[in-house]
């Protein structure tokens, strides 16, 4: 086989390690033995990705005594909160509430005095 089939091959496989490793990183602080034992593979195999996913930004370490632990720089999956005043409504729901406005064919200064009276 050409080297650069293996080359790719082995880019698709360390690019599936990193991610185990980042995603067993979401449930908290470890260190290169607890991963390694987790994804049961060898300690200094464990530590080479972690020292790589380091230099990429993606994990940072802290040492503990002798022993390193990582932990993720940032939330790999962030989950926006939507405030009520921003979600998506339906048609129904903006007729609804917009009703009240055009019960008699008010004017701009109408509605803009019944709008400041609600706050």
């Amino acid at each position: 086989m050409d080297s650069t089939i293996y080359h790719t091959m082995g880019l698709k496989v360390a690019s599936e390690l990193d991610n185990r490793i980042l995603g067993f990183l979401e449930e908290g602080p470890a260190t290169p033995d607890e991963i390694a034992s987790e994804l049961r593979i060898a300690w200094a195999t464990a530590q080479g990705h972690l020292l790589k996913l380091a230099g990429t930004g993606k994990v940072s370490a802290s040492r503990k005594g002798r022993v390193n632990i990582y932990f993720l720089t940032a939330p790999r999956r962030v989950k926006p909160e939507v405030p009520a005043w921003a979600r998506v409504k339906s048609m129904e729901e903006l007729s609804e509430e917009l009703r009240p406005y055009f019960a008699g064919n008010p004017s701009a200064a109408d509605m803009a005095r019944k709008e400041r009276r609600k706050n």
